[in-house]
C-alpha cells in the first residue's frame, strides 16, 4: 500500500511514568466513572498533501457515532477531536501536544503523512496510537510499542532488512508489464518501497526500467520524467505518490505516447470520478485497494451505512484515507474495549499488544498482527490486495474482484 513515503526517522523516547503505570486522572491517560473518552485524530486538512486527505475524519467519526449509538465502550460514550497538521511535521507535533495537554486525549489517531512529526511526543506521554504506517520506520521501531497500525509496518527495517510482499510484482507481471519506471517522492520510504517493488519484480523477471526517486512531494509536472520513461523504452509505469501527482504523472505518461501499464496506490478515490479531466488522465490506470466498494462485502457495507448516516460524506468510492481513519478508529475502539471499564493507557497498549490477528472486523482482505514488534514476525507472511482498473466513468474489479495475494520477503 502507500505505506511508503517518509521524511525519516525521529528518535523515540521512554514511556512517560504517567503512562507507563496508569496513575488515575484525565492527563495521566486513565478513564473512569464511564465519563467520556477523548480521541484525538490528526490529518492533513490543508497543505501538499490536502488532495488525498479530503474527509479523512469523516471515516473516523462514522465509527465512533455508530459506537456511542452502541452505548459506547464498556459504559463510556466517545468524543473526536480533530486537528490539521497542515502537512507540516512540526505542526503534526504542536497537534499531538495539544490534544494530550489541553484536550485531555486518551489517544491519537494519526491519518497523515507526517506522523513521524509528533511520534516522539506521543511514546514519551505513553498515548495509545492507532493508525497507518504510511510515512515511516516509527511504526515498528521501539521503544514505540505504543503505536499500532492497521496495516504492515512495511518502513520499518529490521535488523537492516526490510520486509515487503510479492502480490505486486505478481499483478504486474500478470497484466503483461516486463520492464517498470517508477516515480516516487524524494522521501526515504517511497524511495524504499519502490527499491523493494523493483527486487521483488526481478523475482518474477521484470526489468528495472527508469526510476525517479527525486520527485518534490507535491509535484505535479512530469513532462521530462514521461520522456525519459519513453526514452527508456518501459512497458509498466508505477507511482508511489498522492492523488493529484498520479493524475499528473498519468497525464504525461499519455501526452508522450506512451503505452504503458500504469498502477498507483492512491487513486480508488470518487475525488478521481468526479472530475473530468482527471478521469480521463487515468482512463486504463490499475489502482490499489484494501476495500472494494463497488462490489461491497459485508464491512464494506456497513461502513458505507455509517458513513452516510453520521456524516457529510457525499457518497461513491471513500478515499483510501477515509478507509483508514474508519479502521484506526475501529482499531482504537478494540484497543479501550480490551483495556476494562476503567481504560488505562498502559492497559491499552499491554492488551492490544497480545492481538494476533486483526483485518478491521472483515474489511480488509488479509489481517495484521499486533504481536513480535521490532522484529520480522510483525509482518504476515503473507499479504493480499484488491486492485481495479479506471474505465469508463468507473472503476472495475480486476480478477473478479479476487484479491492478489504475495509472500513475505526480505529486501535490502
Amino acid at each position: 500500500m502507500f505505506g511508503s513515503k517518509s521524511l525519516g526517522a525521529l528518535g523515540a523516547g521512554l514511556l512517560s511514568i504517567a503512562g507507563l503505570v496508569g496513575v488515575t486522572g484525565p492527563s495521566a491517560g486513565a478513564s473512569t466513572s464511564a465519563a467520556p473518552i477523548t480521541i484525538g485524530f490528526i490529518t492533513s486538512e490543508t497543505g501538499g498533501a490536502a488532495s488525498s486527505y479530503i474527509g479523512a475524519q469523516w471515516g473516523a467519526q462514522a465509527r465512533i457515532d455508530a459506537q456511542n449509538a452502541a452505548g459506547g465502550v464498556n459504559g463510556h460514550k466517545l468524543r473526536l477531536i480533530v486537528e490539521d497538521d497542515q502537512t507540516s511535521p512540526a505542526t503534526n507535533q504542536t497537534d499531538a501536544q495539544e490534544l494530550v495537554q489541553s484536550k485531555n486525549a486518551f489517544g491519537v489517531i494519526e491519518d497523515s503523512s507526517l506522523t513521524f512529526g509528533g511520534a516522539k511526543y506521543l511514546n514519551q506521554q505513553g498515548v495509545p496510537v492507532t493508525g497507518a504506517a504510511i510515512d515511516g520506520p516509527e511504526w515498528g521501531e521501539q521503544p514505540n510499542t505504543n503505536m499500532f497500525s492497521v496495516t504492515p509496518p512495511s518502513p520499518t527495517p529490521i535488523n537492516g532488512v526490510y520486509y515487503s510482499y510479492t502480490d505486486t510484482a505478481k499483478f504486474l507481471k500478470a497484466i503483461g508489464v516486463t520492464k517498470l519506471a517508477g516515480a516516487v517522492y524524494n522521501i526515504q520510504s517511497a524511495i524504499q518501497s519502490m527499491s523493494s517493488l523493483f527486487q521483488t519484480g526481478q523475482s518474477v523477471g521484470i526489468q528495472n526500467c527508469y526510476e525517479n526517486t527525486t520527485v518534490p512531494f507535491g509535484a505535479v509536472d512530469f513532462t521530462a520524467t514521461a520522456l525519459s520513461i519513453k526514452s527508456a523504452g518501459c512497458d509498466g509505469v508505477i507511482g508511489v505518490s498522492l492523488l493529484a501527482t498520479d493524475i499528473a504523472l498519468s497525464s504525461a505518461v499519455k501526452a508522450a505516447g506512451i503505452k504503458a501499464k500504469q498502477l498507483y496506490y492512491t487513486a480508488y478515490d470518487q475525488n478521481l470520478l468526479d472530475q473530468a479531466s482527471s478521469l480521463h488522465a487515468m482512463q486504463g490506470a490499475y489502482t490499489t485497494t484494501v476495500a472494494d466498494f463497488g462490489q461491497p462485502n459485508p464491512a464494506a457495507k456497513k461502513m458505507l451505512t455509517e458513513l452516510k448516516k453520521y456524516t457529510a460524506f457525499p457518497g461513491g468510492i471513500p478515499s483510501l484515507n477515509i478507509v483508514y481513519g474508519y479502521a484506526s478508529a475501529d482499531l482504537m475502539i478494540k484497543g479501550l474495549q480490551l483495556a476494562g471499564k476503567n481504560p488505562t493507557r498502559r492497559a491499552f497498549i499491554t492488551k492490544l499488544r497480545k492481538v494476533g490477528s486483526y483485518d478491521a472486523g472483515g474489511l480488509f482482505p488479509s489481517p495484521v498482527t499486533f504481536q513480535h514488534f521490532g522484529t520480522a514476525g510483525m509482518f504476515p507472511r503473507t499479504a493480499c490486495e484488491l486492485i481495479v482498473q479506471v474505465k469508463g466513468n468507473g472503476f472495475v474489479p480486476y480478477n473478479h474482484n479476487k484479491p492478489v495475494c504475495g509472500n513475505r520477503v526480505a529486501t535490502h
